[in-house]
């Protein structure tokens, strides 16, 4: 028990998100350009299409060199740990690498709603959401828009942002691109959807969900392990994995 109070009181003392020192070191700005190179042929996520989005080509997810946001605003429906009393500074990203039948936001993740923004307009969004008094930046469905996430995180750093990032997944994620958020993200949020490949081709069209997902998760948990709390129950670092 005091081992583990301890960590909660360092964390709640001493806390800073992880993008700083990546910022301090000078090596922010070269993840974020590496980031945007692997578009020229695009294996943002497991569906490996191979598309040149630099130059406007789209694969599977329908998305280009710049993402398209659906909303941006303090969202209290998340769970307790990421809202808190003042919301989550939640960006919904349009468009999505999964095809999944149940979707509840199927008119974002399918039907390209929203407006396409560069990395200043969505850093812009960020701090916007910091000044409105959020406790966190929470990007929804970013898995299709790494490359674009970490872009717009260095530019916001470059002009005050200081709340933990989010990184609130389907799960169908990249090593490549976990790898390159490593050091970036705060608390990764995979939502678990599948364990057998059959019913993931049959609800999402991706047979190889279950185990993209598990290889995944696993890397997240390599980056940040369990869930820890600031003051006021805050989730500050760590993995929250949900059934959805």
């Amino acid at each position: 028990m005091g081992a583990e109070t301890d960590a909660v009181a360092f964390l709640a003392e001493d806390f800073e998100p992880a993008y700083l020192r990546l910022h301090r070191e000078g090596r922010l700005r070269a993840r974020a350009e590496a980031a945007i190179a692997e578009l020229e042929s695009c294996c943002a996520c497991p569906r490996n299409c191979r598309c040149n989005r630099l130059l406007g080509k789209t694969g599977t997810c329908h998305t280009g060199r710049h993402a398209v946001v659906s909303s941006a605003f303090p969202h209290f429906g998340e769970e307790d740990c990421l809202r808190g009393w003042r919301g989550s500074g939640t960006i919904f990203f349009s468009l999505c690498n999964l095809r999944c039948v149940f979707c509840q936001n199927w008119d974002i993740s399918q039907q390209r709603s929203g407006q396409e923004c560069t990395a200043e307009e969505i850093a812009a969004l960020m701090l916007s959401l910091q000044e409105r008094g959020c406790h966190n930046i929470n990007f929804v469905t970013p898995e299709h828009v790494a490359p674009q996430v970490i872009e717009a995180v260095a530019r916001a750093v470059e002009q005050g942002l200081r709340l933990p990032i989010v990184y609130n997944t389907g799960a169908y994620d990249a090593l490549s691109s976990l790898r390159l958020l490593d050091g970036i993200v705060d608390v990764y949020m995979p939502d678990f959807k599948f364990w057998k490949p059959e019913t993931a081709l049959r609800l999402s069209l991706a047979r190889d969900y279950p185990e993209r997902a598990r290889e995944a998760i696993r890397e997240m948990h390599r980056q940040v392990g369990p869930l820890r709390f600031g003051p006021g129950g805050l989730a500050r670092r760590g993995v929250l994995v949900r059934h959805l």
